[in-house]
């Protein structure tokens, strides 16, 4: 049994326990966006792998790989325009390519209210894009009015 199994076995057990009954636990079905979210995360952490590994290339076996990967960044680049718009794909551009120092720290973003926001991983980088199409959603509802 997986630990997953003996997690979920657990908890059913635990609610028997305090319900007096004998319970099912159903999982629920994934929504649209939760697929949505875990496919981009995934996209995000490859696209992040990629640029690890040309970093590693270049500066521990001189192999310069630029030329060969640029076109392959402006395709997905391109998507990325294609599918969030010029202000989401301007701050996922920041998140793969500007967020990172040489030396390790991060680089945060600057709200309109002067605060920092932290992106920490591809979830975090989700969440915000989604809080711009909601707020440009708004934008254009009212304008509509």
């Amino acid at each position: 049994m997986s630990n997953n199994e003996e997690h979920v076995n657990g908890i059913k057990k635990s609610i028997d326990d305090i319900l007096g009954t004998d319970t099912s636990l159903k999982r629920k079905k994934k929504s649209e966006d939760d697929t949505n979210r875990e496919r981009f995360e995934k996209i995000i952490q490859t696209l992040e792998e990629i640029e690890v590994r040309s970093i590693i290339l270049g500066n521990d076996l001189n192999l310069d790989f630029t030329s060969y990967d640029e076109k392959f960044y402006l395709v997905v680049d391109s998507l990325f325009h294609l599918h969030f718009g010029k202000e989401a794909s301007e701050l996922i551009f920041f998140y793969l390519y500007e967020r990172m120092n040489p030396d390790g720290t991060a680089n945060g973003l600057q709200n309109d209210e002067g605060e920092i926001i932290e992106l920490n991983s591809p979830t975090d980088l989700w969440y915000l894009l989604k809080a711009m199409q909601d707020r440009e959603k708004g934008g254009k509802a009212k304008k509509k009015s």
